[in-house]
């Protein structure tokens, strides 16, 4: 232990030198980011929170049928999954809907959200730039409707199949909104509450998709591959934005990731973590979490995620032939990690 720098202490005393790497990291400075002015496409935020809320609750199965037009894949998984009463199975569309738009703290929620986003014109903007990437590296995907809604907290960014994303706007209303229950979310969560990290969840959401929700294999390796490889495709999709963000971390954790990446490594090596199958022995290097005290004691939460980037990118770096869809169906974790041939910094 007396070997190994503690890791806030690695951080004060290494902040200087990594002054330019971490500026450069966290700016997206540096990042190779392809010219994609060429593609032209039009994304356009549909406000099915807005349409929903509109609806006359005297008059509701009319209302239900109007929106079901308008929206005929997601209503059926608005109602069906994401506010259905799980008590009562029998539960029918309308009866969903009424009961969500009677609800007098829901229309207290979606009267906060019109005030912080009535206008989503610079989302729009965003999300343009950011489907160009989308369709650079996955030419054969087609360019997905993005509707947004007010879900009660049930999510926050997702896609549904190739066709559709959906953004709940009321998990961006900032960190401090008092609705957001400390014991459910706590701070290292709110932390990405904010609008900053809507176009970066929505980028997550289109990763995982483009991956599969399951990894290649249990070990600790097999997941950190799995997730830096979807990190490496944020990335790709968000190149101006800053690594911290991306990882949702604040910038003394993303500082504390640079300083300390060479000792973060020999732990996992030291402790024989990487083949590892023990869910609960490495799950916070893998998951948000406030720390992962199984490396330091300091180190944040889903460390070995960006440990697992780290590997990805040497990869790439060492074979740039590679095709985004040929990363994601290199499979084998040891393989992999033998190929990339990763010597963490300092």
């Amino acid at each position: 232990m007396n070997q190994l720098m503690n890791y806030r202490g690695a951080c004060a005393l290494l902040t200087m030198a990594y002054l330019f790497l971490f500026t450069a990291c966290n700016n997206g400075e540096g990042h190779d980011a392809p010219d994609v002015d060429h593609i032209k496409l039009q994304v356009g935020i549909q406000r099915f929170d807005q349409d929903l809320f509109s609806l006359d609750t005297n008059a509701i199965t009319a209302g239900v049928v109007s929106l079901g037009q308008k929206y005929p894949e997601l209503l059926p998984l608005f109602a069906g999954n994401i506010i259905r009463d799980q008590t009562n199975p029998n539960e029918t569309q309308e009866q969903a809907i009424s009961a969500f738009l009677k609800s007098a703290q829901i229309r207290k929620l979606y009267d906060t959200v019109q005030h912080s986003y009535a206008d989503l014109r610079w989302l729009e903007k965003d999300l343009n730039q950011m489907f160009r990437y989308y369709k650079y590296y996955f030419p054969q995907k087609p360019t997905p409707k993005v509707v947004t809604m007010v879900s009660e907290f049930a999510v926050d960014a997702f896609t549904y199949g190739d066709s559709l994303c959906g953004i709940g706007l009321d998990m961006f209303l900032g960190e401090s909104y008092w609705g957001y229950n400390p014991d459910i979310f706590p701070s290292y969560v709110r932390r990405q509450f904010t609008k900053e990290y809507i176009t970066i969840r929505l980028a997550k959401a289109l990763a995982q998709n483009a991956f599969g929700e399951t990894p290649p294999g249990s070990r600790l390796l097999d997941m950190m591959l799995y997730n830096g490889k979807m990190l490496y495709i944020v990335d790709k999709l968000q190149p101006k934005v800053p690594d911290s963000l991306i990882m949702g971390y604040t910038l003394e954790q993303m500082e504390g990731c640079y300083a300390n990446e060479k000792a973060v490594w020999a732990r996992l090596l030291s402790q024989k973590l990487l083949y590892s199958s023990d869910f609960n022995e490495f799950r916070k290097l893998v998951t948000p979490s406030p720390n992962a005290p199984v490396v330091f004691q300091e180190a944040p939460g889903e460390v070995g995620n960006w440990m697992g980037w780290q590997i990805v990118k040497s990869y790439m770096k060492r074979h740039p032939e590679t095709t985004i869809d040929a990363l994601i169906q290199f499979q084998d974790s040891q393989k992999f990690l033998e190929e990339a041939r990763y010597k963490p910094k300092m």
